[in-house]
């Protein structure tokens, strides 16, 4: 196998093994946090977060896409002179963005922590946060001219630098602020942010240089880049902006809902903390794995759109699907059949564990829909994917008023469930029709279901050992069940290079 055809291998090997490490150290950190502030630290640090996802949206969103489609269509269509003056445009606005946005946050942070997440506590980790958000803008177009380079390994190593210097920092200073409760507590992981956004930023720009010596093309006119900027842009900052704003008013409402249900104040940001903070990075974890495929197909589905390639569309599209489901059916057996256990293995708690469990039917619709997402993106389906998050969102937003307050944490549970049949459903359906996806029900959902459930049945009960020895069997006997059953076939077994064979005559492709 030449160089050439070798990239998409080694992109996703690469992206999927650093950001495995990267989950794997953020769950180890989310246990050594929880383990430092509590539940109601981890709640109030959850609360926190969303206000500064909010800014984060604000200021980034969209531009990382933008970059990547721009500068992938360039480089298809043999104007690799524009990429510099796309790049260049892209930073402008991206700083404009962004120092706007942070200087609301620092100056709005009483208003925003008092009058809306109810909790003066926020006051201090939020003007802490603000500085950093231009910084992370830089870092989002550069990670977006990377994607379209094909040279993940720079974002990967970025982002596992950014994850290690926040833990660094924060187990430095905590000690400092042990003293000063929770508010002090939060303040300490917030510092290590601001300081990873900082520090990433210059990463990414030293890592930028390098590569972009590989043009050598003068800078050229971009033509019709304000066009096409806002057209890929605009369709997902507004949707990422309203979801992302719909989601901080649904996180806010979420501890209030728990009051009004009769719970008291911490116990209320304690099992918001626990539900959000501790049990879905569980859930999300092995994501990764999709993940990097989501990110890496953008500029392929892109490529592919350019060249107005229906067939390769619909071939990538019908296998990615595939091997999603495959993936992520005996993933949620897993957490379903070993629940407590893992809660007791993660967290020391198997109450913990048994919001594992109630939720793992989640997992297969949540694990699609950002593979989904992704392969929509490229196909420049942005108007469709602003119109299910909007609705997704509004749809959240309007039962967590409703069913918390009556009935707790059931009521917010029932409102996963019923937003991740909406939104997965929504975008699947999209996909299915613009890139004529062939689903086989019987080979794709059916028989993963009663593979994993009989693997998952035979060892709870034959096989009493470590609960990581038991999920590696589940996965042994699921793969053997499903080779058995013929639910996988020599055909999706070699989908990855089928796939590939077709980049040989690509000349601008690199692997570092």
């Amino acid at each position: 196998m030449s160089v050439k055809k070798k990239v998409f291998f080694l992109n996703a090997a690469f992206l999927t093994a650093t950001s495995l490490i990267t989950r794997t150290i953020g769950i180890s950190f989310r246990v050594f946090m929880s383990n430092k502030i509590g539940a109601e630290g981890i709640g109030l640090y959850s609360l926190i977060g969303t206000v500064y996802f909010f800014a984060a949206t604000v200021s980034t969103s969209g531009i990382t896409l933008v970059v990547t489609r721009l500068v992938t269509d360039c480089i298809a269509t043999g104007k690799r002179g524009a990429v510099k003056t796309i790049l260049r445009k892209c930073f402008f606005t991206s700083l404009i963005l962004s120092c706007a946005a942070g200087v609301c946050l620092y100056f709005f942070s009483v208003p925003i922590s008092i009058g809306f997440l109810h909790d003066k506590r926020a006051v201090l980790s939020l003007k802490i946060l603000a500085p950093g958000l231009p910084f992370m803008a830089v870092s989002a177009c550069f990670r977006g001219y990377f994607f379209a380079r094909r040279t993940v390994i720079k974002t990967a190593s970025e982002q596992l630098i950014e994850q290690l210097l926040e833990i660094i920092v924060f187990v430095i200073i905590i000690s400092s602020f042990s003293g000063g409760g929770v508010e002090l507590a939060c303040c300490a992981i917030v510092i290590g942010t601001t300081v990873a956004e900082v520090a990433s930023s210059f990463y990414s720009y030293a890592l930028y240089k390098l590569d972009i010596r590989k043009i050598s093309e003068k800078p050229a006119p971009a033509p019709g880049f304000i066009k096409k900027a806002l057209s890929i842009g605009i369709p997902v900052t507004l949707s990422s902006t309203l979801r992302s704003g719909l989601s901080m008013i649904e996180n806010a409402l979420i501890p209030v809902g728990f009051k009004k249900y009769g719970v008291s104040e911490k116990t209320a940001l304690s099992d918001y903390g626990i539900l959000t903070g501790m049990v879905m990075p569980v859930l999300f974890f092995p994501s990764v794995f999709l993940f990097s495929f989501s990110q890496l197909m953008i500029p392929e589905m892109s490529e592919a759109k350019a060249h107005n390639h229906t067939k390769g569309i619909s071939y990538m599209a019908t296998r990615i699907f595939r091997i999603a489901l495959f993936f992520s059916i005996p993933t949620a057996g897993v957490f379903f059949a070993l629940s407590k256990q893992l809660g007791q293995l993660i967290y020391g708690s198997s109450d913990i564990g048994v919001y594992i469990g109630i939720l793992a039917p989640i997992v297969p619709l949540v694990y699609l829909d950002s593979v989904v997402d992704g392969m929509l993106k490229g196909l420049n389906e942005q108007l469709h994917y602003l119109s299910y998050n909007i609705i997704d969102s509004v749809l959240r937003v309007t039962l967590i008023f409703f069913l918390v307050p009556k009935y707790g944490i059931k009521g917010l549970i029932t409102v996963m469930f019923i937003s991740a049949i909406v939104n997965s459903g929504l975008s699947m359906m999209r996909l299915i029709k613009v890139a004529k996806v062939h689903l086989n029900v019987i080979d794709w959902i059916l028989k993963p279901l009663i593979c994993v459930g009989a693997a998952a049945a035979l060892v709870t009960r034959l096989f009493n050992s470590h609960t990581v020895l038991q999920i590696v069997i589940i996965i042994l006997l699921y793969v053997l069940f499903m080779l058995i059953f013929r639910g996988i076939k020599k055909e999706e077994i070699n989908w990855i290079k089928s796939f590939v064979r077709k980049r040989r005559k690509k000349p601008d492709v690199h692997t570092s």
